[in-house]
């Protein structure tokens, strides 16, 4: 269940990415899967404070710091920190757009590719980076849709600014 609600999370973040810029028409179900997302991601991260750390934040700030240092040499323990602001972002971006859909989707640019970039490091990095074998493949390859819908390559158009 751990695994499955993180994996279900990356994958709609990318389907909304995708469904959001296929038209206004398909708005509403984008915004509906990009808050499964951020639901799923809270279930995650409950999930694995019961089951994996107690619900200490020490042992979940130490497995971190153990898990970056098997894969960059560097026991760092803070990244715990910036899951934690991922969440609290994810969870603002679903609130904003459900109350106020209009100013979300007409929101400065600088605001929307702010969002957009730290949404792709983060999932870079929990997806891709620290994933191994299929999910780091599952992980590439939403990466890659979002950043194909954010493109507007050719059957991904950008319709920015429409409500």
């Amino acid at each position: 269940m751990l695994k499955a609600t993180i994996w279900l999370s990356v994958l709609a973040w990318a389907s909304s990415e995708v469904l959001r810029r296929a038209g206004a028409d398909r708005r509403d179900a984008a915004r509906a899967i990009f808050t499964a997302g951020a639901l799923l991601l809270v279930g995650h991260t409950a999930i694995a404070f019961q089951v994996q750390h107690g619900w200490s934040h020490a042992a979940a700030f130490d497995a971190t710091a153990r898990r970056s240092e098997e894969l960059t040499g560097v026991a760092y323990g803070n990244g715990i920190y910036l899951n934690y602001l991922f969440i609290a972002v994810w969870a603002c971006e679903s609130a904003w757009w459900w109350l106020d859909a209009r100013g979300y989707l007409h929101r400065a640019r600088a605001i929307d590719l702010g969002m957009f970039a730290f949404f792709t490091f983060m999932v870079i990095n929990g997806a891709v980076v620290f994933a191994s074998g299929r999910m780091r493949i599952a992980g590439a390859v939403s990466v890659i849709a979002a950043l194909v819908a954010r493109a507007g390559l050719p059957g991904a158009p950008l319709e920015r600014g429409r409500a």
